[in-house]
């Protein structure tokens, strides 16, 4: 008679535990305004690095520029991501839009992402050609670690915003 008791008794409190331990580790989003200002900071040690690693002042100018150039392209790319989704979500609120709606923005935005990509690719080897191996190991292994794209990316502003 009592594992008719027990049973249930500890299926519900297994449930209980797993529910506390999945909303307690969930993490709210990062404050926009907090992520743009680590961003910033970023940035300025970035340039600090350049300037510290880079023994040619006339090369470290040049890398600097590229550096801005980089944070253009990643903004207006994240803007072209943001509109993206607006489209999506306008055509997917559309109870008329139909495939051939969707498929001509999806092409037009992989074509954009592409464009974006060479790009970028191209401004990296800029960058690499203004540098020795050496000092682009020090400047990408601080870019990897506190300037990746998509932190980037999440720092900008959202389409409509």
């Amino acid at each position: 008679m009592k594992i008719i008791f027990v049973a249930p008794a500890v299926v519900l409190l297994t449930i209980s535990i797993l529910l506390v331990s999945a909303c307690s580790s969930r993490k709210e989003a990062p404050d926009p305004g907090k992520v743009q200002e680590e961003i910033a900071e970023h940035r300025k040690q970035e340039v600090d690095l350049v300037r510290e690693t880079v023994s040619d002042h006339e090369r470290a100018g040049r890398l600097t520029q590229l550096l801005s150039e980089r944070d253009r392209l990643i903004s207006n790319h994240a803007k072209e991501i943001g509109a993206y989704r607006k489209q999506v979500l306008e055509l997917n609120a559309d109870y008329n839009a139909d495939r051939k709606n969707f498929d001509i923005l999806m092409v037009d935005y992989n074509s954009q992402r592409a464009a974006a990509q060479i790009e970028l690719t191209e401004l990296i080897g800029a960058m690499k050609s203004e540098t020795t191996p050496e000092e682009w190991k020090v400047i990408s292994k601080f870019q990897l670690k506190s300037l990746n794209p998509r932190q980037l990316a999440y720092g900008q502003p959202a389409a409509g915003d």
